[in-house]
């Protein structure tokens, strides 16, 4: 849902500016440059943990290997969103234990 809210942000944004309505005459409505970037990231994030939510579906009996290969990809990407976005992310024993926890169910 939210992917598909950024896909048409540009439309929406158009129409409340654009619009004559009582309805859109608070242009609070509208999102600031920051917090689209923010919402951008966000999503980059959570489609790390939908991918592998996905694959991990469409098998019947997910085996440990193809679970730790998630994992594996998991803390990877992570980690590249860690130094391109220079935050310190929680990524320690703990955190792989949620993340086998979440996919094994």
């Amino acid at each position: 849902m939210l992917k598909n809210f950024l896909h048409i942000y540009q439309a929406i944004r158009a129409v409340i500016n654009n619009s004559t309505s009582k309805t859109f005459k608070n242009k609070s409505l509208l999102l600031e440059d920051h917090e689209l970037i923010y919402l951008k990231n966000i999503l980059n994030i959570i489609s790390i943990f939908i991918k592998a939510t996905i694959e991990r579906q469409a098998e019947k009996y997910p085996t440990i290997y193809y679970i730790i290969l998630e994992v594996y990809k998991i803390y990877s990407n992570l980690e590249k969103f860690k130094i391109e976005y220079k935050v310190s992310l929680f990524l320690n024993k703990d955190f792989i234990n949620i993340i086998l926890m979440f996919l094994i169910g």
